[in-house]
C-alpha cells in the first residue's frame, strides 16, 4: 500500500511515497498425541502407550499456560491393555504473527536515490506459547512450559 499524494508542499515532502507492507501469519495449533507414561499393556515400552479418556472434553475449562489440558479427563488404562486415547487427536496452542514494514525511495539525482526501510516483526509482541507437557504421570501434565 502506497500513501496518495498531498496537495500541500510540506506535507507531500513528509508524507507522499511511503509504501506500507504487513504479513499476518495465524495458525492453529499442533496435534498433539497423549502418553500415559506407564507400561499398562506390558510391553516394555512406555514411549507408545495412551491414556483413556473418561471426560468429553480433554481441554481445561479455561485454557492458558497453566492448564491447557485438563488431567481430570484421563486415567490409566487397565494392567494389560491398551488405552482408548487416538494418536493426534489433541491440539495444541496456535499461533499469530504479524510483521510490518515500511520503506519510502528519496531521488538524490537523475540516476541516485536513497531508500529509508524500516521493518518490525512480531509487532503487537504476541507471546505464541509452545505445546503443553502430554505425558499423563508428569507432574507438568497438560501445561505450557516455554514459547515459541
Amino acid at each position: 500500500m502506497r500513501t496518495p499524494r498531498f496537495s500541500n508542499g510540506t506535507v507531500r515532502m513528509l508524507a507522499t511515497g511511503w509504501q506500507v507492507s504487513g504479513i499476518v501469519r495465524i495458525l492453529t495449533g499442533q496435534s498433539l498425541t497423549l502418553l500415559s507414561g506407564l507400561d499398562q499393556a506390558l510391553t516394555g515400552a512406555t514411549n507408545d502407550q495412551r491414556p483413556n479418556q473418561v471426560l468429553a472434553s480433554p481441554y481445561a475449562a479455561i485454557t492458558n499456560i497453566q492448564s491447557w489440558i485438563n488431567p481430570a479427563a484421563f486415567a490409566q488404562p487397565a494392567l494389560g491393555t491398551y488405552g482408548t486415547m487416538g494418536a493426534r487427536n489433541v491440539r495444541g496452542p496456535g499461533s499469530i504473527n504479524i510483521d510490518m514494514g515500511v520503506t519510502r525511495t528519496f531521488r538524490i539525482r537523475e540516476k541516485q536515490s536513497v531508500q529509508f526501510r524500516a521493518e518490525a516483526f512480531n509487532m503487537p509482541n504476541h507471546v505464541n506459547p509452545n505445546n503443553p507437557n502430554v505425558t499423563l504421570t508428569d507432574p507438568n501434565f497438560g501445561k505450557i512450559l516455554s514459547r515459541r
